[in-house]
């Protein structure tokens, strides 16, 4: 990542460096020619500040998919509690400046907002059942992905913003129901570059439309204050949802001392390819903050907190890729599915943490027996889930006697009290299954362990 990182450094500087010379060296062409030549550079200079303006408008408004995508696994990572809310909200909030406020809407009504203050006019807001926001939401829903709306006139506030949605689901008895929504806002004001408030006393004028089918005419969300349509070029900024037009014009130009000219132009170009430079640099850092975030945030989605093993979605994610390969290339493997007998007497007994000590102490039993391509997860309370890719049936019941026996002969000791501990096993191999009917295989034989009186294997 280094590496990578100084060529992109070393490769902005020689772009940067080139565009000076060039920039440099086209105005004294200009200077040179006619007032055509330097209306074409004016124009040029407008067209590539405006496409500047364009990508940071976009990247700003990719915050909101950063936020919205964070939240969605800090929910699900955290089985769906939003009590935390505030603490998440804080941390993602001081890394996204561009981002007005932060909402959570279970079963699509609003009900957490960070910042509060100026926003408390969108508690309770029903997005599903608001005339003006229905559409879009179902839209969100049936989408399943991040969708944008806007710019619109927000509620609590009456300022133009972008709103990104993403909808969470939920597995509820191995059924996605719809959970809510995870909501950034981005107003307008906060999406525009601060460059745009400079770029006025340089003697640029700006002016931002943005795109609404139902109206005849585009809402302006930003205009200078001295904004004239003179000499104004224009362009479109591709948005998650449309298509916004940015115009730039500025005052007439006339070029009667060449050599101030000169000089302007080496400073301003210069600067730009200075500020072009140290934007670049800063993306560069960040999106490797973010990339870093991603890969962690990801890993904790596949995570047991107790355990460290894997959850029941990584349990899901590696049936479905052992699955896959079995029927490109036929390859046998067994499943394996483990529950502790008796554990709900160990907790009422000794208590919910020498259950969860029981637990560490069962889930580092089975890693520590199992090869290094086999795989564990804990897909319930005291229910554990192993794959054993590239293993028939036999060798399947091999290694679950192997399993059993290594649990049955090593004490669990929590606070100078031997826990008792013994486990029932199903073991099922792969057969053309789903994962839903492999899986009810498994719970199958499970179920004959334990009616067999535990502590058994059935296979």
């Amino acid at each position: 990542m280094q590496k990578n990182s100084k060529i992109n450094i070393i490769s902005t500087a020689l772009l940067c460096l080139s565009m000076t010379l060039i920039t440099i060296g086209l105005v004294e062409v200009i200077i040179r020619s006619d007032a055509e030549h330097e209306k074409a550079l004016i124009r040029d200079t407008l067209l590539n500040t405006g496409a500047l303006i364009g990508q940071e408008v976009q990247r700003n408004i990719s915050y909101g998919i950063v936020l919205t995508e964070s939240l969605d696994v800090l929910i699900k990572s955290n089985n769906y509690n939003i009590d935390d809310f505030e603490k998440w909200a804080e941390q993602l909030f001081t890394m996204n400046s561009r981002v007005d406020s932060i909402q959570l809407a279970p079963s699509g009504v609003v009900s957490k907002i960070h910042p509060l203050r100026g926003n408390e006019g969108a508690i309770g807001h029903d997005l599903l059942h608001d005339a003006k926001r229905a559409n879009g939401a179902l839209k969100t829903v049936h989408s399943r992905k991040v969708t944008f709306i806007g710019p619109v006139k927000l509620i609590q506030n009456d300022k133009y913003a972008v709103i990104a949605r993403k909808p969470i689901f939920k597995i509820v008895d191995g059924n996605e129901q719809f959970w809510g929504f995870t909501i950034a806002v981005l107003s307008v004001d906060r999406i525009l570059p601060p460059r745009v408030r400079k770029l006025e006393g340089q003697g640029l004028y700006i002016k931002l439309e943005g795109a609404n089918p139902d109206a005849k005419i585009a809402p302006v969300l930003f205009s200078s204050a001295k904004w004239r349509a003179e000499n104004a070029v224009e362009m479109e900024i591709g948005v998650p949802n449309g298509t916004w037009k940015l115009l730039l014009g500025h005052d007439p130009i006339k070029n009667k001392y060449y050599d101030m000219a000169r000089i302007f132009t080496i400073f301003l170009a210069f600067s730009f390819s200075c500020v072009v430079f140290v934007q670049q640099c800063r993306m560069n850092t960040k999106q490797g903050k973010i990339t870093f975030l991603n890969k962690k945030l990801t890993e904790l989605s596949l995570k047991d907190e107790l355990t460290s093993i894997g959850n029941r979605r990584a349990a899901m994610k590696a049936l479905d890729y052992h699955i896959s390969q079995a029927k490109e290339v036929e390859e046998e493997f067994s499943t394996l599915m483990l529950d502790l007998d008796f554990f709900k007497q160990v907790n009422d007994q000794y208590g919910h943490p020498a259950g969860d000590h029981l637990l560490q102490h069962v889930a580092n039993c089975v890693q520590s027996t199992v090869r290094r391509n086999d795989s564990v997860f804990r897909i319930g309370g005291d229910e554990f889930l192993v794959l054993f890719p590239q293993t028939d049936i036999s060798g399947g019941v091999a290694a679950a006697r192997k399993l059993h026996a290594v649990i049955e002969k090593t004490p669990c000791v929590y606070e100078d009290v031997t826990l008792p501990v013994s486990v029932s096993i199903g073991l099922v191999e792969y057969s053309d299954d789903s994962i839903k009917s492999l899986l009810h295989r498994v719970d199958v034989k499970l179920y004959e362990a334990k009616k067999a009186g535990r502590n058994a294997i059935r296979y």
